[in-house]
């Protein structure tokens, strides 16, 4: 009988968590697993659902990604104040300005790669830069204002195929780009390389700036995608669009099994780990819980998480926090920034 990895083993948690959340909330309000309300459960969960494929590659490479939700804000504007749908000029045609917001996203994400290798810095540091940076741009192009989001921007939000919401496509689509790049291509071998063996990585030769430009540029696309798709479903690009999403995507990708230490990464545990903060979130809602319950409930899961990811990566062993005192003195291997 073949014995169960830990990230499997950590998937049939998530999936028994999230069938039990699912009871619980079902027992508190009978109508939870209604037809109309799964479906908005899912369509719910699209957004961080796509961000979170990308943050995933991010995490698994040992890297972090802070500006996610300020790239989501920017793209939207850019997108919105371009095509002229909400300034009331005559823009770009809209489809194609769509496109050119994916772009801009993909230049941004391009941008915090490319400042974290000049300055040999972490990307936690660069990343809360341009997380402030991206968002000060788009208000800037806003005025500080609201936009409205209409045109084609609300079919990617609202649309449907054979009855199927649009974003629920997107989203199962880019789940199923992100198992099979991650397991079945060399990047993402390349990405779990540097992850798992940063210093290692570079001895031998690995593309570790390459692989850094592709992993910050993919984080920012998807983020651009969950922005539109928000954007459509309310039919507004609000100030607020996009702020604290950061933490939201990184805790359904850490809730999923990714490392946050880098070298192990899995894309379908972070669609479940953010299908299980939408549950959650969805299940307060019909309560009428306070507001605050979902942060606490959120930050339990998350910390159990971080806790069950330490210790798989054996950085809670006894021995391991043991340590004498001459290796105190000697100097620790860091990451690659």
């Amino acid at each position: 009988m073949a014995r169960l990895t830990p990230g499997n083993r950590q998937l049939i948690a998530l999936v028994v968590l999230l069938v039990v959340v699912a009871a619980g909330f079902t027992i508190a309000s009978p109508t939870f697993l209604s037809p109309g309300n799964v479906v908005n459960i899912l369509v719910q969960a699209a957004p961080t659902i796509i961000a979170a494929v990308g943050m995933t590659f991010v995490l698994a490479a040992g890297w972090i990604d802070l500006s996610v939700g300020s790239v989501l804000y920017l793209s939207v504007v850019f997108a919105l104040v371009a095509s002229g749908t909400s300034s009331g000029i005559n823009g770009a045609s809209s489809v194609w300005t769509y496109f050119m917001a994916l772009g801009l996203a993909l230049g941004l994400g391009a941008v915090n790669a490319l400042l974290i290798q000049l300055f040999r810095v972490y990307p936690l540091l660069i990343t809360l830069g341009t997380l402030t940076l991206y968002r000060g741009i788009g208000l800037r192009m806003t005025d500080s204002g609201n936009l409205a989001a209409d045109g084609p921007i609300q079919a990617i939000g609202r649309g449907s195929v054979a009855g199927i919401p649009l974003p629920l496509i997107i989203a199962v689509a880019v789940v199923v780009l992100g198992i099979l790049v991650l397991r079945y291509t060399r990047y993402g071998r390349y990405v779990l390389a540097i992850g798992g063996a940063p210093r290692s990585a570079m001895e031998t030769g690995l593309p570790v700036n390459r692989v850094r430009l592709l992993v910050f540029a993919g984080s920012a696309l998807c983020a651009a995608v969950a922005g539109l798709i928000i954007a459509g479903r309310t039919g507004t690009a609000q100030t607020s669009l996009g702020d604290g999403f950061e933490f939201t995507v990184i805790t359904a990708v850490i809730v999923g099994g990714t490392s946050l230490f880098g070298g192990r990464g899995s894309v379908l545990g972070s669609a479940l780990g953010a299908l299980l903060l939408s549950l959650i979130s969805n299940g307060l809602n019909r309560i009428d819980a306070s507001i605050y319950v979902y942060d606490v409930a959120v930050g339990i899961v998350l910390f159990a998480a971080v806790l069950t990811d330490a210790v798989a990566s054996g950085r809670l062993r006894p021995s391991r926090l043991r340590v004498s005192r001459n290796r105190e003195k000697q100097p620790q291997s860091m990451p690659v920034p």
